[in-house]
């Protein structure tokens, strides 16, 4: 049996519901999956170089 754990955006606990004791509703802590065919790595590589720039 697996279970996901989510996390409350609100209180930042951990839990194995759907919502959590505070009454918010949690979300998955994962990142998103990454992809070679990234259709904005471009974009995002070149706002990363032009913050770090300045």
């Amino acid at each position: 049996m697996t279970e996901e754990i989510f996390q409350c955006p609100n209180c930042k606990k951990y839990t194995l519901e759907k919502f959590c004791e505070c009454g918010g509703t949690t979300l998955s802590p994962k990142p998103a999956k990454f992809s070679p065919q990234d259709k904005y790595g471009f974009y995002r590589l070149s706002y990363k170089k032009k913050t770090q720039a300045l």
